[in-house]
């Protein structure tokens, strides 16, 4: 199979959350199947939807593949499981979320698999690091600069570390 780009969001804020991405960043480097590895700075942000939980830790991985976009998916739900997230509520805190944002050009709106990421335009914290990797790139015929000036990022902080 050819080659494709694709863009995965990383996100923790239980226990020692940049750690963790990088755990997941080392389990992905690890894969045959991916190659070329780029990281956007990370970011510190607010938990939507959770009340008072800890703050996020996002950032968005761009590699190349040979795994079609279930493979990749599939191959990001198995790290999420060995790196301890439990899926007990859709809206709950987590050790380790990965987010296949965008693969390639393709398009796809299914039960288990949405692409490009359905929310990337309304949440500040995919759009801010998927831009610094991407600057030119359009999500649903929208350039990511006219989304990102769309959305309120005032509480999206530049993180101190890299992945």
């Amino acid at each position: 199979m050819p080659l494709t780009r694709a863009y995965i969001g990383f996100g923790s804020n239980i226990g020692d959350r940049l750690e963790t991405m990088r755990k997941a960043l080392k389990l992905l480097a690890a894969e045959s199947s991916t190659t070329s590895y780029q990281t956007s700075p990370v970011y510190e942000n607010r938990a939507i939807g959770m009340g008072d939980a800890d703050p996020f830790l996002n950032a968005v991985l761009e590699l190349t593949t040979s795994l079609d976009a279930d493979g990749l998916l599939n191959l990001c739900l198995a790290f999420e499981s060995v790196l301890g997230r439990k899926r007990s509520e859709y809206w709950a805190p987590r050790t380790i979320d990965l987010d296949l944002l965008v693969y390639g050009t393709l398009q796809c709106d299914d039960k288990h698999l949405q692409l490009p990421h359905p929310r990337i335009d309304v949440r500040d914290f995919v759009a801010q690091p998927l831009f610094d990797l991407a600057p030119e790139m359009e999500i649903r015929g929208r350039q990511l600069r006219e989304i990102l000036q769309s959305l309120d990022a005032s509480e999206l902080k530049l993180y101190e570390a890299r992945l």
